[in-house]
C-alpha cells in the first residue's frame, strides 16, 4: 500500500522564509518616492531580482502542495487553483498577479519602470496574504498548529543516533589504536559533524516554537537560557559548539586530545537529544490543554 503523502513543513517554512525577505526588500524600494524609483537603475535591479525570488518562493510551495493535494496545474495557474483550494480571500486576483509576472519575467514584453512601481503597489500585499492563507489551511487540515516537521526531526534525530554509534565503535578501539590510524581521526572527526549538524539542525526548527527568536550559532545554548535544555547542560553545548568549530576551523586538534574530547561530548548527544524530546512533549501537551 502506497504510503500517503503529506505536506513537507520545512520546505514550506524555508519556502516563506525566502519570502518574507524578498516580500521586505520590496516593500522597502517601493517605499521610496516613484520619480526616484522609476530612474534609478540599481534599485530597479533589485527588485528584479526579489520580485522572482519571491514569485519562485510561492511557486515551490505551489508545486508541493499540488503534488500532495492531487491538483493538476501548471506554472500559470498553480497559484490561483491553490489559492481557489485553500479557500484564499481574493484568490482570483493572482491569476492577474502571475500574468503579469511571466510578462515581466519574458524581456522581449516591454514593462515600463513606472508599470512595474504601480502593479507592485496594488498588488505586493497578495504575496503576504498567499503565504497566510497556506499556513493557515496546513495547521486547520492537519492540526499541526506549531507547524512541526516530524519527519525532519526523526531524521535528523535518526542521524545523531547513527553518527554517536560509529564514533563509540572507533573510540572503543582504545586511545592508543586511535592516535595510530588517520582513518579514525577522520572517520570521527567527519561523523562529529553529522551529528553536531543534525542537532542544530533540530535546533533551529523548534527553538522559534519555544519562544526562542533570536539565535544564530548559539541555538543550543539559547534553548538552555529558555529552559528547553536543562542549566546543568549549558557548558556541555558550549563546548559541543566549541569542538564543533574547531573542526571546521583550520585549527588542527591532536589526536589524543580529539579522543578525550570525543569521549567526553560524544554522550551528549543523546542526553540533549532526550531533554529537547522531553520539552516537546509537554509544549505538545500544553497546546493540546489549551484546546
Amino acid at each position: 500500500m502506497a504510503k500517503k503523502r503529506t505536506f513537507k513543513i520545512s520546505l514550506i517554512l524555508e519556502a516563506f522564509h525566502n519570502l518574507e525577505k524578498s516580500y521586505t526588500d520590496l516593500k522597502k524600494n517601493l517605499s521610496i518616492p516613484p520619480e526616484e524609483f522609476v530612474s534609478n537603475k540599481l534599485v530597479l535591479d533589485r527588485v528584479r531580482i526579489d520580485f522572482n525570488l519571491a514569485f519562485e518562493s510561492c511557486m515551490r510551495v505551489c508545486r508541493h502542495m499540488s503534488a500532495v493535494m492531487g491538483v493538476r496545474a501548471g506554472s500559470k495557474d498553480c497559484l490561483v487553483k491553490i489559492a481557489g483550494e485553500i479557500g484564499m480571500p481574493q484568490s482570483e486576483k493572482l491569476a492577474s498577479f502571475t500574468d503579469f509576472y511571466f510578462k515581466y519575467r519574458d524581456l522581449k514584453d516591454a514593462v515600463s519602470p513606472r508599470e512595474l512601481y504601480e502593479f507592485l503597489k496594488e498588488n505586493l500585499y497578495l504575496f503576504k496574504e498567499y503565504a497566510r492563507s497556506v499556513v493557515e489551511y496546513i495547521k486547520k487540515t492537519t492540526g499541526n498548529t506549531l507547524l512541526i516537521d516530524f519527519d525532519l526531526l526523526k531524521e535528523k534525530a535518526r542521524h545523531i543516533k547513527d553518527s554517536v554509534k560509529k564514533i563509540e565503535f572507533v573510540l572503543s578501539q582504545g586511545p592508543e589504536e586511535f592516535s595510530s590510524k588517520p582513518m579514525y581521526y577522520d572517520r570521527t572527526k567527519y561523523f562529529y559533524q553529522v551529528a553536531y549538524d543534525s542537532l542544530y539542525d533540530i535546533c533551529t526548527h523548534l527553538a522559534p516554537k519555544f519562544g526562542v527568536k533570536k539565535f544564530g550559532e548559539d541555538c543550543l545554548t539559547k534553548m538552555v537560557e529558555s529552559g528547553v535544555i536543562p542549566d546543568s547542560m549549558y557548558s556541555d553545548v558550549l563546548q559541543m559548539t566549541q569542538l564543533k568549530n574547531k573542526l571546521i576551523s583550520t585549527w588542527e586538534v591532536p589526536p589524543d586530545e580529539l579522543f578525550k574530547e570525543l569521549k567526553r561530548l560524544t554522550p551528549k548527544f543523546t542526553a540533549v537529544l532526550k531533554e529537547i524530546s522531553s520539552s516537546l512533549g509537554k509544549l505538545l501537551e500544553e497546546r493540546k490543554a489549551e484546546g
